[in-house]
């Protein structure tokens, strides 16, 4: 809606249906894309929306939407996985919204999420074997396959911001 504010929860809805209607060709990627990489914070996180503060549940809501985009590369991988981490309730378990806070299953669930689209638990043997996380369902891969759901994503790919806007 021209004018309204934009919220990248908002965005994960609008490009997750158009991932399932397979229609991604309705998205101006390259400006949507660098929308959303300038969500990330000096903390490493992610924000919804500018002036925001970083809270790990944008890790999913943003980094799904870049990987159905193809362009999760855009932000600093390391640095988000970094903050994520830092959400850890070390002594009771979980992940919060951000490091100190009271860790939430909404947080863990969307903090996992984000890890497992960075590829962090790929990287450690002791979660071999562990599906990945779909960017459109936000369901291990393997359930994805078994029920059939289909959708459409973009082939990651090397661009540069820059590329982007100049193709």
């Amino acid at each position: 809606m021209p004018g309204a504010e934009s919220h990248a929860g908002q965005v994960f809805c609008c490009v997750g249906a158009l991932a399932i209607a397979k229609r991604l060709d309705l998205v101006r990627r390259p400006l949507l894309c660098w929308w959303l990489a300038e969500r990330q914070c000096d903390s490493g996180g992610l924000n919804g929306r500018p002036e925001k503060q970083a809270d790990v549940c944008y890790s999913w809501w943003i980094l799904s939407v870049m990987a159905m985009l193809g362009a999760t590369h855009w932000i600093d991988r390391d640095k988000l996985a970094d903050f994520i981490l830092r959400c850890q309730d070390a002594e009771d378990g979980g992940i919060s919204d951000r490091p100190g806070n009271r860790a939430d299953v909404f947080h863990t669930f969307f903090g996992l999420g984000g890890l497992s689209l960075l590829g962090w638990f790929d990287a450690r043997s002791e979660f071999t074997g562990r599906p990945r996380i779909d960017a459109v369902y936000a369901l291990p891969d393997d359930v994805v396959r078994t029920l059939g759901l289909e959708s459409q994503t973009v082939p990651p790919n090397s661009a540069s911001l820059l590329d982007a806007w100049a193709a």
